[in-house]
């Protein structure tokens, strides 16, 4: 059976995916548990977690079979769930943390917020550069990637219209899940600046990531060769 000819670089990615999944689940749950499922899921910390869920989930069951990993669809789900997940980490470490703490706001870190902000992201990176095939990025993926965080600007829109709140730092609820979508303290143009901003940096990071899993492959291959 294919099953049991699985390497032991193979067995390696598996639990590597089963760790992401268990963590991005314990995460999500813990949100879910704390802030209500509505108000959690409505976070792109959440939405994105959710998403490397899946990817590794699919990831899992390719390594199995040992099968599916030249198909196209499934590269790409994978480096949306990636470029997603990396702007969860830099956004949250880089822009909301250094934010909270100018506010002198309370950042004690939950186990949640580090499952979700940290472990996973680092997990599905070192599952990047160890183990995913490189050189199955097309040149357009960036543009189709950049719609998951298009849809969830436009939830965001919806889930206020419908009155939504937001629970996380704290019990008060909150009108926007991160302040660069607070169109009415704000206003549309300097909200959009922000949003323009994060779509061209989250364009120009996924090339980055292109550009790196397509050196590594030509290492790879020149040292093989």
């Amino acid at each position: 059976m294919e099953i049991l000819k699985i390497d032991g670089r193979e067995i390696v990615r598996i639990f590597i995916n089963i760790f992401t999944i268990i963590c991005a689940g314990t995460g999500v749950t813990l949100a879910a548990l704390k802030m209500g499922f509505a108000p959690a899921i409505s976070y792109f910390t959440i939405q994105s977690n959710l998403l490397c869920l899946a990817a590794s989930v699919i990831t899992i069951i390719l390594e199995i079979k040992k099968s599916g990993f030249k198909i196209q669809g499934y590269h790409f789900f994978r480096g949306m769930a990636l470029v997603s997940i990396l702007l969860t980490f830099f956004i949250y470490n880089f822009v909301l943390r250094p934010a909270l703490i100018m506010n002198n706001a309370d950042i004690s870190e939950s186990l949640e917020s580090i499952l979700l902000h940290v472990v996973v992201p680092v997990l599905m990176f070192g599952d990047f550069l160890f183990f995913e095939a490189k050189g199955y990025y097309k040149i357009w993926y960036p543009f189709g990637w950049v719609g998951f965080p298009v849809f969830y600007i436009v939830y965001t829109v919806i889930y206020r219209a419908f009155g939504g709140v937001y629970r996380f730092f704290s019990d008060a609820p909150a009108s926007f899940p991160y302040f660069f979508l607070n169109y009415e303290t704000y206003g549309f143009k300097k909200v959009g600046l922000w949003l323009l901003l994060i779509m061209l940096g989250f364009i120009g990071f996924s090339y980055i990531l292109i550009g790196l899993g397509n050196l590594i492959k030509k290492i790879s291959d020149n040292a093989a060769g």
